[in-house]
């Protein structure tokens, strides 16, 4: 599949909103919840549909709230970033711009001001103040304990769950999002694996990568592309560095992007010069690994029985020289680790695989003096099974 494949498959943003509002309104009603304040990037998005910059500074400086009775939220934007939201999206027909001057809403360190005094009035005036208000996970705790302070009579609640199961299984227009985000992820991560050379750095192919998913449709990284050569330290708190590739190691490319949203993630390993025995045997147990995992998915099975599907092939492949730890995959969307989390029974919360759920699969192993070798696809759950997105060859591609 590639771009091209997509051109006529158009996303109708105001009905994935519509739609994703809907989710959520749904489990409001089963909890009694008459409004709910999202403020995150991630939900801010999964409930507008709008963009927002991508920034820790940015992270909590637009909010919406979704009420129990109303088809779109009400949108609080910051107002240097609010824009032309109505023209953009003219669904959204309630917009209050929230004031970046005068106040320290918008600010590092946050704290509170006007925004808090605008956010309890709007509340009072659909009268609610004495209800049950659902609070987004990420807000700040002093904006949580200056709106308990101005609604006294509302009772005040953790959103996380109520957005969290809205949030697992992924309607027909996000699907569109995702689909695109895979390809365009691919373009990316195949780019860098062409650019993989003796002699050039982690950081250099991981600029690779960004360029091409910013030239091809993509608004950001998921996170800085993980380009790993070879065997050295903490790998997963460094990103890329300027660690230089050599022959007889293994490279790790592990990246993503986002299109409207949504992310894709996976991730593929290759081998400079010429790989031994060795090496050619711990690629092959860990792509039997992927492989039974994908046997193994469809509706009705745990996340926790497909991670010790992949986990004991991995052991058995590898004769036991290899296993996995309490992870194996994880749930995408406008998330990088949603549910379902694929991993060890009595470490993840479990949860049974329904159709329209959007995950990935990542077995990884680290061979000593080597490197790292992980291969990771994403994949749509549906009736029968699994439709995997992303199609990038496998082999250890000797350069």
């Amino acid at each position: 599949m590639n771009l091209a494949d997509l051109a006529e498959e158009r996303i109708d943003w105001r009905e994935l909103t519509r739609l994703n509002v809907e989710s959520v309104r749904r489990e409001m009603e089963k909890e009694g919840i008459a409004a709910l304040i999202a403020c995150t990037n991630d939900n801010w998005r999964y409930l507008t549909g709008l963009p927002t910059l991508f920034s820790m500074a940015y992270f909590t400086v637009n909010l919406c709230v979704v009420l129990e009775k109303k088809e779109f939220p009400i949108l609080l934007p910051l107002e240097d970033l609010a824009g032309d939201v109505q023209t953009v999206a003219p669904w959204f027909t309630d917009v209050h711009p929230l004031p970046f001057g005068g106040t320290r809403e918008p600010q590092q360190p946050l704290g509170t001001g006007v925004w808090i005094g605008i956010i309890s009035r709007l509340l009072a005036r659909q009268r609610i103040g004495k209800r049950m208000i659902a609070l987004d996970p990420g807000m700040p705790f002093c904006w949580k304990d200056d709106l308990a302070r101005r609604l006294p009579a509302a009772e005040f609640v953790d959103g996380g769950e109520t957005l969290r199961r809205a949030r697992l299984v992924k309607n027909q227009e996000e699907q569109k999002a995702i689909r695109r985000a895979c390809v365009i992820g691919e373009i990316g991560v195949q780019a860098g694996l062409r650019a993989v050379r003796p002699g050039r750095t982690e950081a250099q192919v991981a600029a690779v990568v960004e360029y091409h998913f910013r030239a091809n449709g993509g608004e950001y990284p998921h996170s800085t592309p993980f380009v790993v050569a070879g065997d050295h330290p903490s790998p997963g708190l460094l990103g890329a560095t300027n660690t230089v590739i050599r022959c007889g190691e293994f490279v790790r490319i592990d990246a993503g992007c986002s299109y409207g949203g949504y992310l894709s993630d996976f991730s593929r390993s290759l081998f400079v010069g010429e790989p031994d025995a060795e090496a050619r045997s711990a690629y092959d147990a860990v792509h039997e690994a992927l492989t039974a995992g994908v046997k193994a998915a469809r509706p009705g099975v745990t996340n926790t029985q497909l991670h010790e599907a992949i986990d004991s092939t991995l052991r058995t492949s590898s004769r036991n020289r290899y296993r996995l730890g309490w992870f194996s995959g994880h749930g995408l969307g406008v998330g990088l680790h949603e549910d379902p989390m694929i991993g060890r029974e009595g470490v993840v919360e479990q949860v049974v695989m329904q159709p329209g759920m959007y995950f990935c699969m990542e077995p990884a192993i680290v061979v000593k003096g080597k490197g790292m070798i992980g291969l990771e696809d994403d994949y749509l759950m549906t009736e029968n099974g699994v439709e995997t997105l992303t199609h990038t060859e496998f082999g250890l591609r000797v350069t």
